[in-house]
């Protein structure tokens, strides 16, 4: 049995048929489980927590392109059924009048960047054959240190998972991976789906040349995807019990 962060006892098998529908997903688990994302903010700055959990969701700009190439890779339908503007900025009267309408809105010259790279990525052997022989958008939950977390894995194969991402360059995705959390996030998924750390792939697609490499996991990246969750939960638990202000956190660097 699971027992989300409201306190209510959901069946395993139930919750993960609910969570094909987005609106539960990204709705009430969205504030009544723990993932990846908002396992960050409380590893971070969890005086943040309430503000990311009772956000809009509502993306920034700089991540269309991910959205764009990850559903026109693995959700085309959820890609079609995009908003586009043929027009020069994202300002101006179309435009505001086009996101009062719709939400969420993108310029039409980044769909035709976006097909243009996601077809020649979709040529790769080794990416043809991920892809016939997985699911895709697979959602799961699960209980760790006695709190429900969510995830839904962009790939999953028979004993592995690959999760496909954009970055501004390759040559600085390893940091990309350090600075957004990405070990967080092989941790979580890894448990939740009972698939060990060395079968997991990130597919790392350049947003600018559409160039990409394949990365995988070394023992030291996922212990510190453990840790960052741990340091969430034990935040997460003095939020529980009242806690509003955080002593800021920082790192060392020698240059």
């Amino acid at each position: 049995m699971i027992v989300t962060l409201d306190g209510e006892l959901w069946r395993e098998e139930e919750l993960e048929t609910n969570m094909y529908d987005d609106e539960f997903y990204y709705g009430y688990m969205g504030k009544n489980s723990l993932s990846s994302s908002s396992i960050k903010v409380l590893s971070s700055r969890p005086y943040d927590y309430y503000k990311y959990v009772n956000s809009t969701g509502v993306s920034d700009s700089k991540f269309d392109f991910g959205s764009l190439f990850h559903w026109y890779v693995l959700e085309p339908d959820v890609f079609e059924k995009q908003v586009f503007l043929d027009v020069s900025r994202r300002s101006g009267k179309v435009w505001q009048e086009a996101e009062e309408k719709h939400g969420k809105v993108y310029l039409m010259s980044d769909r035709y960047k976006v097909k243009r790279l996601a077809e020649r990525f979709l040529t790769c052997s080794k990416v043809e054959h991920i892809l016939e022989h997985s699911e895709k958008e697979v959602p799961t939950v699960g209980m760790i240190n006695g709190y429900c977390f969510r995830a839904k894995a962009d790939i999953l194969g028979d004993g592995y998972i690959v999760d496909l991402k954009t970055c501004r360059n390759l040559n600085g995705f390893k940091w990309d991976a350090r600075d957004y959390g990405y070990a967080a996030q092989v941790y979580i998924y890894t448990e939740l789906f009972d698939i060990d750390y060395t079968n997991w792939t990130f597919i790392a697609v350049d947003r600018n040349t559409g160039e990409f490499d394949f990365y995988t996991i070394s023992e030291d990246f996922y212990l510190s995807g453990k840790q960052i969750v741990m340091e969430g939960i034990s935040n997460y638990k003095l939020i529980e019990k009242g806690q509003t202000e955080f002593e800021p956190k920082y790192r060392e660097f020698i240059l």
